[in-house]
């Protein structure tokens, strides 16, 4: 069932797929099935999210811990690629995937607390990544950081999704090889967060401490 909601969700959208619809794409004869194993929408979301997340997290703290023990602690690229590879790797070329298209409707929801206490089991290794990205941005201002940190997360999380998209749409043969695609994803996560404050973004943000003081 998790599987099934998972490719519903990802499809059509968290608001727009009923418990009941699920369980009878699972092929459940109880109409209520969903809602007697999950309790709701929300406890539905949370299972598929922990369900994936837990090997996903398990191989980004081994990358992370690599990193501390070599003490690289300031390579920026050597971070993004513990954010970006294991998110890639339930992609395969041959098996279709849709937990990138699920990820895209719920992380960045206003209603999900991706880093909430209760899913702490499942997002050790990405909290401390984000922790380590975080100490790469003092090129940043201080107040623009944590938006820099959700911008290129953004960037992963869709760039992934659009992948598992074009991928069904066009057939696994004409997408770009997951080896290059994560590669130059880990680029793009690597240019949004090394990029400097332009002029322009200093004066516009010294222009709105201005008008808040």
């Amino acid at each position: 069932m998790i599987a099934v909601a998972e490719r519903l969700f990802a499809e059509r959208g968290i608001e727009a797929v009923s418990l009941r619809e699920i369980g009878a794409a699972a092929g459940q004869r109880n109409n209520s099935a969903a809602q007697y194993h999950f309790g709701s929408r929300d406890g539905l979301v949370d299972a598929i999210f922990e369900a994936r997340m837990a090997p996903i997290d398990r191989r980004r703290r081994a990358m992370v811990a690599e990193i501390e023990a070599a003490g690289a602690t300031t390579d920026l690229r050597a971070l993004c690629e513990a954010f970006v590879v294991p998110l890639a790797e339930p992609d395969t070329e041959t098996v279709p995937s849709w937990y990138a298209r699920f990820l895209a409707q719920v992380v960045f929801d206003p209603g999900f607390d991706l880093l909430a206490k209760r899913r702490l089991p499942v997002t050790t290794g990405l909290r401390r990544a984000i922790a380590l990205l975080n100490d790469c941005l003092g090129h940043v201002p201080s107040t623009l950081r944590a938006e820099r940190l959700v911008l290129a997360g953004t960037l992963v999380v869709h760039g992934l999704a659009n992948r598992e998209r074009a991928r069904e749409e066009a057939g696994a043969a004409r997408a770009t090889p997951l080896s290059v695609f994560v590669a130059d994803l880990v680029d793009a996560m690597v240019g949004v967060l090394a990029a400097p404050a332009s002029p322009q973004t200093k004066r516009a943000l010294r222009a709105s401490t201005r008008r808040s003081a």
